[in-house]
């Protein structure tokens, strides 16, 4: 009896199920740096495979968050620095930048969960390209992140939405100019997030539909422009 439970205590144990690879790169696949105070997730793969194209994106990521940390009020710069970022060579699921609120959405589509609640820059080489047009792309994709974690109610902020929609049923959103020089519908008219996002480019920075810039914000859209000052802290 002594042997025979010896040997079965030695044994080796019997073999479970086979645990699937997930259908993304894991995330100590990713190179954690510090850029500009913000906390980056670059892509192994695309540093040892792409070399030039990671340093020309993360020169510009660099040179973004650096215009976002010398224009947004210092306290949002230090909740929007709680924010990581993640860089990829080529993700497919969004074909430039995104900001991820939910863990489900992103294992529903084959994605590291670990994302959410962080701004993938998924694609490189359309960053370096997109950004010619949209040069506070950054903020924009922090800005949703801002909406959702630090605002009252997150998405669901109520002074947002009141503005979205006093602005939807006066139309002013309607038909602007884009920066290509067409009359379009604004980004900004999509949903109570994009209209956020869209009028903190133009608060902070230059968005690529009109209003392009705060002055411009100001006079086409005054209670958005005075929401943002209180919104992002003040000035």
């Amino acid at each position: 009896m002594g042997t025979c439970l010896a040997l079965v205590a030695t044994g080796p144990a019997p073999a479970g199920p086979e645990v699937a690879s997930p259908p993304y790169p894991p995330t100590d696949r990713y190179e954690m740096r510090r850029v500009e105070g913000w906390p980056v997730l670059v892509s192994k793969d695309l540093i040892q495979n792409e070399p030039e194209l990671a340093e020309r994106t993360l020169m510009l990521l660099r040179h973004q968050l650096f215009q976002v940390a010398r224009r947004v009020p210092a306290k949002a710069v230090e909740q929007l620095q709680r924010i990581r970022i993640w860089v990829e060579e080529r993700e497919s699921h969004t074909p430039c930048m995104a900001y991820h609120p939910d863990a489900n959405w992103l294992r529903e589509h084959g994605m590291n969960p670990e994302k959410a609640g962080c701004v993938e820059l998924s694609n490189a080489r359309n960053f370096l390209s997109w950004t010619l047009d949209q040069p506070w792309m950054v903020l924009h994709e922090l800005a949703h992140g801002y909406h959702h974690q630090f605002l009252d109610h997150g998405f669901d902020n109520d002074e947002i939405k009141t503005l979205y929609e006093q602005a939807k049923t006066a139309q002013i959103y309607q038909s602007v100019l884009r920066i290509n020089g067409k009359d379009d519908k604004a980004y900004a008219a999509t949903n109570p997030m994009e209209y956020f996002a869209e009028s903190s480019e133009a608060f902070f920075g230059t968005n690529d539909f009109y209003p392009y810039v705060r002055s411009e914000l100001s006079r086409h859209d005054p209670k958005m422009f005075g929401l943002l000052a209180t919104l992002w802290g003040g000035e």
